[in-house]
């Protein structure tokens, strides 16, 4: 990608625009996959407040139990923990490369993207990571007590966390056009 350089005197109106070509420091493919990354954990989060919770909300204690403790087995996978790392750190790689550049406004949006998302990890870290792990710990010995304790927690931040999340990729989505548009 080229920056155009415009003459910067009125005799040098007349002259051509040059391209001077954009460093080459990654930054770019940095906050193209952060964005992709990031809009893919938020697509998740979304899922899950608006149909998989809701469907699984229809079912039994036992059934909702057992279907809770299946689908944490089965999240904890390779992409899932690619993903879900790659949206924060990928974000915070280029606000820091771009940081050692001098800056600019792409440079805010790409710390706003890394800290929503950071807030967004904590709390999966701090609540809904604890919920899980109680969930699969507790067995099946009271479904109707397990799923009082887990359900209306587990879906409030999630939420939470889906908001976070669209917040993020909006920001690092508005770092990836920040950072690709030339400059007069």
């Amino acid at each position: 990608m080229a920056v155009i350089d415009r003459p910067s005197t009125a005799a040098s109106a007349a002259a051509p625009l040059t391209a001077t070509p954009a460093p080459r420091d990654g930054v770019r493919k940095l906050l193209v996959f952060g964005t992709v990354a990031s809009a893919v954990m938020a697509a998740i989060y979304v899922a899950f407040s608006v149909a998989v919770m809701p469907i699984l909300g229809r079912k039994n204690d036992a059934d909702f139990v057992d279907a809770m403790q299946r689908t944490n087995v089965i999240i904890e996978n390779p992409a899932f923990f690619v993903l879900f790392f790659a949206a924060f750190v990928l974000p915070a790689l280029a606000a820091w490369k771009m940081r050692k550049r001098g800056g600019g406004p792409a440079l805010r949006w790409a710390v706003a993207s890394a800290v929503l998302y950071g807030i967004g990890v904590l709390t999966t870290m701090a609540i809904n990571v604890p919920l899980n792990e109680t969930l699969a710990s507790t067995g099946d010995a009271d479904p109707s007590g397990v799923r009082a304790d887990f359900e209306a927690t587990w879906n409030a931040w999630n939420a939470v966390r889906a908001v976070l999340c669209l917040a993020a990729t909006g920001a690092v989505a508005r770092a990836l056009y920040l950072h690709r548009t030339p400059r007069a």
